[in-house]
C-alpha cells in the first residue's frame, strides 16, 4: 500500500549539559533560549516547505511569530525558552521527505553559525584575539548534535510513530562520531565544561576587559576559561539577538535577576545580573527546581491510552501539545513570578527554575497542581489498575547558598528529579540540601503521602512566628537517638518496635511542639501538626510495615528541609525564652 505521508521525528542537542554549563542566572537562560531559538528556526523552515507540525503547538507561540511578538512588544514572553528539543511532523506524500528532513537540519546549522559569526565578529568587546579563530569555529562546528527519522505512513499513524521512536532510538545510538581535533597542547581547558580548549581566559585577559568596560565586560565577571559554545552563551544575546533581530535583551528592557537578587527578593536595579557581584550580603539561599511530567513518553506513544483512543493517535498529539503548550504559556511564569522567582525554561512538561529557597516547595506545589488542570483534559488507562489516570509530574528541588556554584546547583535539582522518579516513585518530590560544610541530605515524598502537607504547615506556623524557628531542630535532637547503624561499623537493636514507632516519633513531636510553641498558639498547633504528623507516619508504616528507621530518617529528613529552607527567612525568636503562660 502506498504512503499516505512520511512521519519526520527531530531532535536537537545536547540539552542538560549544556544549559547546566553556568556561572550565572543569564548563563542558564541564555543556554535554554539558544537551544528553544535553533528548534525554532527548524520548525519555521519545515512549515515553510510544506510540513504539517504535529508537537509541539504552534499556537500563541511567540518564537514561532517573531514579528507579531515584536509587534505586541511582549519581550518578557518572547524571551522566554518555552520550545522543547524536539519537535513532530508531518510531510506530503508528493514531497522528498529526505531532502525536506536535510534541509531543516541545514537550517538549523546555518542558523548556529550566523549567531557564532556574529560573536566573532563582537569579538573585540571582550578581548578575543584573532589567532583564537580556528579554534573557535571547530568548536562551533562540532557543537550540535542533530537527529532526526523518516517513516512512511500508510493507514496505520500509529504503526508508524512506534516504528519511527524505534528507529530514531537506534540513530542517535549510532550517530556519527566524529574524532576530537587537538589543539596546542598547552591551552587551558573550559572552566565550565572541562571539554573545550579555551579561547578567552585567565587574570591577564581579565585585567585586560575590566580596563575598558565600554564593550561586554560587565558580562563577564571572574577570570574564567572560556570556550567557544560558552562564549556564545554569554554574549550572542547583544552580538545577535538585540544587533540582528532587535530583541531588547539589555538589562534595561528584560531584566535577569541575579541568583543573589533571586535569594533575597531583591528587584532593584543593582540585583539585575549584569551588575550585581553576584556575592550574597548574609546567609541567604537559593533554591533550583526541576519540574518534569511523568511517563511522557507513554503519554506521547500512546501506551496509556484505551484502545479506541489510541486508535486516533494523531489526535491525541495534537490534543496534549495544546495542553502542554498552554500549561508552558500560560501558567508557569505566573507561578515563578508570585514565589519571586525566575523563570530559566518553560518547554511543555519540563520547567527549570530558581527560587528563594523558602518557596521552593510552595512554589513546586503550585506548578504540579497547574500541571494537573492543563491536561486534566488527557485520559488514559492505568495499565495495572485499569483505572482512569491523567498525565502527572515530578519535581526535583537543590538548595545551597547563594554562593554555591550555579551548575552544582542546577545538576544536583536534576538529580534530584530523578531520584523522586526512581526511588520514590512517581509521582513524586526530592529535595536535596547542599550544606556550606559540604555535606548533602536529601529528603522526598510522593505527593499524596501527607508529608508536603506537614512540610507546609510547619513553614506557616514558623512564617507566622506561631513557632520558634528552633522547632524542627529541637525535632531532630530528640528523634536522631533512635537512629541505629548510621555509621555502618556496628550493629545496634532499635529501641522500639514496629508497632511503637508511629506513637514515640508522634510523642517526641508532640512534645517539641509544646516546648517550641508560643503560649496563645500552642492549643492550636498541636492540633493541626500532629493530625499532619500522623497522617504522614500513616502512610510511611503502610510503606514500611516492618521497619523502623524508614520512618525515622523520613521525619528527620523533613525536619531538616524545612529547617534549612526557613533559613533564608528572618529567623522567629526562640519561644523556650519566652514565659510560657
Amino acid at each position: 500500500m502506498p504512503a499516505t505521508a512520511s512521519l519526520l521525528k527531530f531532535q536537537i542537542g545536547p540539552v542538560q549539559d549544556f544549559i547546566a554549563q553556568a556561572r550565572s542566572t543569564r548563563d542558564l537562560w541564555s543556554g535554554s533560549y539558544l537551544l528553544s531559538w535553533l528548534v525554532a528556526v527548524g520548525i519555521q523552515k519545515f512549515i515553510k516547505d510544506g510540513g504539517t507540525l504535529i508537537f509541539p503547538s504552534t499556537e500563541k507561540q511567540p518564537l514561532l511569530d517573531l514579528e507579531t511578538a515584536k509587534i505586541a512588544k511582549d519581550h518578557t514572553l518572547l524571551l522566554t525558552p518555552n520550545l522543547p528539543n524536539i519537535f513532530i511532523g508531518s510531510i506530503p506524500a508528493d514531497q522528498d521527505a529526505r531532502s525536506m528532513a536535510a534541509e531543516v537540519k541545514n537550517a538549523i546549522n546555518k542558523e548556529w553559525r550566523r549567531i557564532a559569526t556574529a560573536v566573532w565578529e563582537k569579538r573585540s568587546k571582550f578581548y578575543m584575539p584573532d589567532a583564537a579563530s580556528e579554534r573557535f569555529f571547530a568548536q562551533v562546528d562540532r557543537h550540535l548534535c542533530i537527529a532526526w527519522q523518516i517513516t512512511p505512513v500508510t493507514n496505520d499513524y500509529l504503526e508508524a510513530y512506534c516504528r519511527n521512536g524505534w528507529q530514531l532510538d537506534a540513530v542517535r545510538q549510532t550517530r556519527d562520531f566524529s574524532a576530537w581535533e587537538s589543539g596546542q597542547g598547552n591551552c587551558d581547558k573550559d572552566s565550565l565544561s572541562g571539554r573545550e580548549e579555551a579561547v578567552i581566559g585567565g587574570k591577564e585577559w581579565f585585567e585586560g576587559i575590566k580596563s575598558q568596560p565600554a564593550g561586554y565586560a560587565f558580562l563577564f565577571k571572574h577570570p574564567d576559561h572560556l570556550g567557544a559554545v560558552n562564549v556564545i552563551k554569554r554574549v550572542w544575546h547583544l552580538a545577535y539577538l538585540e544587533n540582528k533581530h532587535d530583541l531588547k535583551t539589555d538589562s534595561k528592557k528584560f531584566v535577569i535577576r541575579s541568583t543573589r537578587g533571586i535569594a533575597t527578593r531583591d528587584y532593584s536595579e543593582g540585583a539585575s545580573d549584569d551588575t550585581d557581584t553576584e556575592l550574597a550580603r548574609g546567609e541567604k539561599y537559593l533554591a533550583a527546581i526541576a519540574f518534569d511530567g511523568d511517563s511522557i513518553g507513554q503519554w506521547v506513544s500512546g501506551d496509556l491510552l484505551s484502545h479506541e483512543k489510541r486508535k486516533n493517535l494523531r489526535g491525541h498529539h495534537e490534543d496534549f501539545s495544546k495542553a502542554l503548550s498552554a500549561f508552558a504559556l500560560k501558567e508557569v511564569s505566573a507561578v515563578i513570578n508570585l514565589h519571586d522567582g525566575f523563570l530559566i525554561y518553560a518547554g511543555g512538561d519540563d520547567v527549570v527554575a530558581l527560587v528563594p529557597a523558602d518557596t521552593a516547595l510552595a512554589c513546586a506545589k503550585e506548578l504540579r497542581e497547574k500541571f494537573l488542570q492543563a491536561t486534566k483534559c488527557i485520559e488514559g488507562i492505568d495499565p495495572d489498575t485499569k483505572i482512569i489516570i491523567h498525565p502527572d509530574a515530578s519535581v526535583g528541588i537543590a538548595i545551597a547558598h547563594v554562593n554555591s556554584p550555579l551548575q552544582d546547583l542546577i545538576r544536583e535539582a536534576q538529580k534530584a528529579e530523578k531520584r523522586a522518579k526512581t526511588t520514590i516513585g512517581r509521582p513524586a518530590f526530592s529535595v536535596t540540601l547542599m550544606k556550606r560544610s559540604g555535606e548533602i541530605s536529601h529528603w522526598g515524598s510522593k505527593w499524596d503521602s501527607g508529608g508536603l502537607n506537614l512540610y507546609m504547615e510547619i513553614s506557616k506556623l514558623l512564617g507566622n512566628a506561631a513557632l520558634s524557628a528552633k522547632f524542627p531542630h529541637r525535632v531532630c535532637q530528640l528523634l536522631e537517638p533512635y537512629l541505629t547503624g548510621r555509621s555502618g561499623i556496628s550493629e545496634q537493636e532499635d529501641a522500639i518496635t514496629p508497632d511503637t514507632a508511629v506513637d514515640v516519633i508522634l510523642h517526641e513531636f508532640s512534645f517539641a511542639i509544646d516546648r517550641q510553641s508560643y503560649p496563645k498558639s500552642k492549643s492550636a498547633n498541636q492540633t493541626i501538626l500532629t493530625q499532619a504528623a500522623a497522617t504522614y507516619l500513616g502512610s510511611l508504616k503502610q510503606a514500611h510495615p516492618s521497619e523502623i528507621q524508614p520512618l525515622i530518617t523520613s521525619f528527620l529528613g523533613l525536619c531538616s528541609t524545612v529547617a534549612f529552607a526557613d533559613s533564608n527567612r528572618a529567623a522567629a525568636p526562640t519561644a523556650e525564652k519566652q514565659p510560657l503562660s
